[in-house]
């Protein structure tokens, strides 16, 4: 992708007036030699030739559009990032239409997201997702390793395997319908590298690698980035392909405002752009015609002005109509030109295997039984690309690709698994802040360290560390009772110190107290398809609840056993694990304590909620909630079990204000959209209102009916949901409150 500064200010009208000139078209009537013999004049042929410039590239389709309208015959291709996109789509034979019904159908926030939709996640990476709203990951394979981009580009390598399905097979790139040509950074050889054979797809996934967003393409011992940095208007390689004329066209953006403040970002973006336009300059002195985009107003973001990019494209080749109109053939040879480009069109041939490269042979061949429907039948790519959605889901791959190969006479879909070079372990960070008291806030930093397919297929060895106000570990190794069951086993060791508030009568903050847990379990539980999960389990620990700082005598202070046996299901059925719009999350336990310290008996506890979101339109969303919780009756326990106030439920209140043994609660809420974010910040920003109604029991107060009403701004960043808000309640209860977070 090209950054640029504008260089307007330069005179190419020489180069008009000579281009004009020297390509008139001949004449109807033939010169003849002496001997009578006709003199053939051949058509020159044109090489268009495609700048990057991430959205701005889009105004490569108006361009198009006009010289198709005016029957200019366009005989090579030659591009860089999303020229080099959009150059490439049209080689493959589609119309300017067709071109601009492909780019439409992107949605290119979520491409630059590169998150995998959340209802393609296996339950655990859902489990990952909630507990840990973050799009961050890293890797400890060698020492701390981050991805070698924010994105991985599985979304652009399915829009380009798609694109060259049907030519995955040619020999090089001009037996296209169009020829073509496309340029990437080799990081590994430090130099340009054309492509002009080979792979389309990784061609067109490394032209457009656009460095620190997406990861860098292997292939072999080279290293493939975004092209714009050594050549973003290839003219020299549309040359080199054998064309006689070579139309650039150049995006020309707003020119720098040396009296603007700028970030360190900007500094290095602004710098980053100096280089391209150097490069730039070169290429526009060799172009024999040029086309400049005026397109100060758009960002190289603005995927959103696709319309209003694509329009300025095609007025700017309409200001060029004389030095242009040159280059246009009558109709017959205009006709002729297009059956010539129609006939070279291929459609996708009907696979006969399937085989998997790049991932060992037990994950290859679930794999390939996972495509088995898609045998002796033309390939739908749709239905391609959501498999290997739900594949990536498991969580193993940074992406997958297709194209197809022959193999023994017969062609089949060959499927390319690329697994995370920086893991295992994987490492899912979490920041915690907690400010619903404002004269005493909560942070926390952990992380979720993940093993795969450790002592067998499909088993995991989970960690979740944290420091801060909490602190602890906690140990799992999850195993299936067979490869790619739904029954497995699941035993844990657990040691964590949590801090809780203490309060007065009149709700001020007196006492902080520290709960600690150290101990084991065991489950056996079954997983309802990807959304769902059942557990049966004991569980063992040594349970303390003690005074740090403030008042004695609020709260009890206990030692000893702990010990339950446990029944729980947990429901991610939603469209996002952050900010869900709509679907259904639930969560449901009951527990048998036959030891509790501070308890003067067994007992029974059992909590559940559940939340409905339902959307209204594109932007609005309501929600509704419901929940409580019970130790069945005036039972002695020790310390309450059910706490509540906080973000989560009654923000009214403290965190941790309402300790009880009974509780219940409802929650009717309002979500709407407001803005989307640059896709390297994060998601969304959201204005959400809430009012909860409910009813718990204390011991010294007997039962009360809490409710309250909260408005909060809630923005979906790469390090996880934040959230500002206000809350107002009954008796007195009203709160300023921010975090970072779990908001559902």
């Amino acid at each position: 992708m090209g950054i640029h500064g504008n260089r307007s200010k330069r005179s190419f009208a020489g180069i008009y007036f000579a281009a004009a000139l020297l390509f008139i078209p001949a004449p109807p009537t033939l010169p003849q030699d002496v001997a009578g013999v006709p003199v053939v004049h051949k058509r020159p042929t044109l090489g268009l030739v495609l700048e990057g410039g991430g959205a701005l590239g889009l105004a490569h389709i108006g361009v198009i559009q006009w010289l198709e309208e005016h029957r200019i015959p366009v005989s090579y291709v030659a591009g860089t990032s999303m020229g080099g996109l959009v150059g490439g789509i049209y080689a493959t034979g589609r119309s300017p239409a067709e071109v601009r019904d492909l780019v439409n159908t992107i949605n290119w926030d979520e491409v630059l997201r590169g998150v995998t939709p959340f209802d393609k996640l296996s339950y655990r990476r859902k489990e990952d997702a909630y507990q840990y709203p973050t799009q961050l990951e890293f890797g400890l394979r060698k020492g701390l390793q981050f991805p070698g981009g924010f994105n991985s580009g599985q979304d652009v390598s399915f829009i380009l395997d798609s694109v060259s399905l049907p030519y995955s097979e040619i020999e090089n790139f001009n037996q296209l319908p169009i020829p073509f040509g496309c340029v990437a950074t080799d990081l590994a050889k430090d130099k340009a590298h054309v492509f002009r054979d080979g792979s389309l797809s990784l061609a067109l996934r490394s032209t457009m690698s656009l460095p620190g967003i997406f990861t860098p393409v292997r292939d072999g011992d080279h290293l493939y980035a975004d092209g714009g940095l050594v050549d973003n208007l290839p003219v020299d390689v549309a040359k080199d392909m054998g064309a006689d004329i070579t139309l650039a066209v150049h995006l020309q953006t707003k020119p720098l405002d040396v009296n603007e403040p700028m970030s360190v970002f900007g500094v290095l973006g602004q710098s980053v752009s100096v280089v391209v336009a150097m490069n730039e300059l070169r290429s526009m002195e060799m172009a024999d015609l040029l086309i400049a985009v005026p397109l100060d107003k758009y960002s190289s973001l603005d995927y959103g002005a696709a319309d209003a990019i694509i329009k300025a494209g095609y007025d700017a080749a309409q200001s060029k109509a004389t030095m242009l109109s040159s280059l246009s053939v009558d109709e017959a040879t205009w006709q002729g030109y297009l059956a010539e480009r129609a006939a070279r069109r291929k459609e996708p041939p009907v696979p006969k295997f399937v085989e998997v490269a790049g991932t060992d042979k037990r994950s290859a061949a679930g794999i390939e039984k996972a495509f088995d429907d898609q045998l002796n039948k033309p390939v739908n790519t749709v239905d391609v690309q959501n498999e290997l959605l739900t594949i990536r889901g498991d969580g193993r791959y940074s992406s997958l690709d297709y194209q197809m190969v022959t193999k023994d006479g017969e062609q089949g879909l060959q499927i390319n698994a690329e697994e995370k070079p920086y893991a295992p372990p994987i490492v899912r960070p979490l920041v915690l802040i907690d400010g619903s008291q404002y004269n005493n806030v909560l942070f926390s930093l952990g992380g979720r360290i993940k093993f795969l397919d450790l002592g067998g297929y499909g088993s995991e060895w989970r960690n979740d560390v944290i420091f801060g106000t909490e602190y602890g570990i906690t140990s799992e190794y999850y195993r299936p009772l067979r490869p790619g069951g739904k029954w497995f086993v699941a035993p844990r060791l657990t040691a964590t110190s949590e801090e809780f508030n203490g309060y007065t009568s009149d709700n001020s903050l007196a006492a902080l107290y520290r709960e600690r847990q150290a101990g084991g379990g065991a489950d056996i539980g079954y997983e309802f398809g990807r959304s769902g999960e059942l557990r049966l389990g004991y569980q063992a620990e040594y349970f303390s609840y003690s005074l740090e700082v403030g008042e004695k005598g609020l709260e009890p202070t206990v030692a000893g056993r702990q010990s339950f046996s446990r029944i729980k299901y947990q429901l991610l059925n939603v469209d996002d694990p952050v900010v869900p719009r709509t679907g259904q999350l639930a969560n449901f336990r009951t527990q048998y304590f036959d030891a509790n310290p501070g308890g003067s008996s067994k007992f029974f506890l059992t909590e559940g909620q559940f939340t409905n979101f339902t959307r209204i339109g594109e932007l609005n969303s309501i929600f509704f909630s419901g929940g409580g919780g019970t130790t069945y009756g005036d039972n002695t326990v020790g310390v309450p079990v059910f706490t509540l106030g906080g973000s989560l439920y009654f923000p009214a209140w403290g965190t941790d204000e309402i300790l009880t043994n009974q509780y219940s609660i409802g929650t009717a809420g309002y979500l709407r959209q407001l803005a989307t974010l640059p896709p390297l910040i994060g998601d969304k920003l959201y204005f959400e209102t809430r009012a909860d109604v409910g009813q718990f029991k204390t011991v010294t107060n007997g039962m009360r009916v809490p409710a309250d009403a909260a408005a909060a701004l809630v923005v979906n960043t790469i390090f996880g949901p934040a959230v500002v808000g206000v809350a107002v309640g009954d008796s007195g209860h009203h709160r300023f409150y921010f975090g970072v977070g779990r908001v559902f």
